[in-house]
Formats: structure tokens, sequence, C-alpha cells
């Protein structure tokens, strides 16, 4: 019995060391696509950040994120039965992380078809910030979405699947300091 576990736990710690994640994207398994967020820029005044570190200025104005929802059909494009071609996800949450911290997207994306993508954009304004408590300072910056899976025939496939994507770096200033 005890050659038995020897050998039984080693496998058992290995395969649990392989399912790490190593990637800053989780990426949202359904029945019918592989669904995945991006933070494509961080604008603010004049100034565009397409990768990190960025900075929200709230003396410049309002912080613009702009993010794409992707859906990879997992049977293609073409020759696809009604049933997959239309079906789509509908969101049930859509949030913004700063260290943690939640800032909800109020107006949760439309739903999105089998083998699409989704651009949308969301404005971060001083009060949302406030009302998070985020003072001034440098945060890493994540988006997540929820959606469930429905097919062409409106039926619930898979229900509440998350999937997140991680930008970097934000620094947030209200004074004008914080960006240089």
């Amino acid at each position: 019995m005890r050659y038995l576990a020897a050998l039984i736990i080693p496998f058992f710690i290995m395969s649990c060391a392989l399912e790490k994640e190593t990637t800053d994207e989780v990426n949202g398994v359904f029945a019918f696509t592989t669904a995945s967020v991006d933070i494509d820029s961080i604008t603010n005044g004049t100034n565009t950040y397409k990768f990190p570190p960025a900075c929200i200025d709230f003396i410049q104005g309002d912080g613009t994120i702009e993010y794409t929802i992707s859906s990879e059909g997992l049977y293609g494009s073409s020759n696809v039965d009604p049933v997959i071609r239309n079906s789509y996800l509908r969101f049930t949450r859509a949030r913004l992380y700063f260290n943690d911290i939640p800032i909800d997207i109020v107006e949760l994306p439309q739903n999105l078809m089998y083998d699409d993508k989704l651009p949308k954009k969301v404005i971060i304004t001083k009060s949302m910030i406030d009302a998070a408590k985020i003072a001034d300072g440098t945060y890493r910056l994540e988006i997540e979405m929820v959606a469930s899976e429905y097919n062409g025939n409106g039926h619930n496939t898979v229900l509440n699947n998350t999937f997140s994507d991680y930008f970097g770096e934000v620094t947030i200033s209200s004074i004008g300091q914080g960006c240089k």
C-alpha cells in the first residue's frame, strides 16, 4: 500500500502544478465558442496608452477604456448548423478591477454572436473612482466578463461563465501630479 501511495502522490502533485495559469488572459470555454476580452487602450485627454504603464489624470478629463470582446467559434464559420451559428453570449456582469477593487461597468455589452467581435468602451469618471474608494496611486487594471451562452433556439447551454484580461499598471491622479 505504501508503494502505491508513493507512486500516486507525486503524480497528483505534478498534475496540479501543470494546471497553473501561465497567462494574463483567462478565456471562457462555452459549448459552441471560446470567449475572450482584451483591453485595447486607455485614453486620457490627448494621451492614448495601448500598453502599460498608463495614466488617468482627472485634471485632464475622464479616462476612456476601450476593450474588445471576442467569440471564437469552435466549429468554424461556414456550413455550421443554425442552432450553433445563431448562438450568442448574454452578459450578466462586467467589471473593471483596480488592485482587486471592483468598478461595475453599468452598461452591459449587448449580446455577442457566435464567431464575432464586439468593440466597446467605458468612461471612468472621478465620481466612479471616489465611490469605489480608490485613492491616487498606481494600480493593476483587470477586466472581467460574466456571460451565459444561448443556442440558436434560445435555450441556455452554459450558465455564468467568467473570462478576463489583465492590462497592467495604471496610475490614477486627481491633482495633476501623478502623470509624467
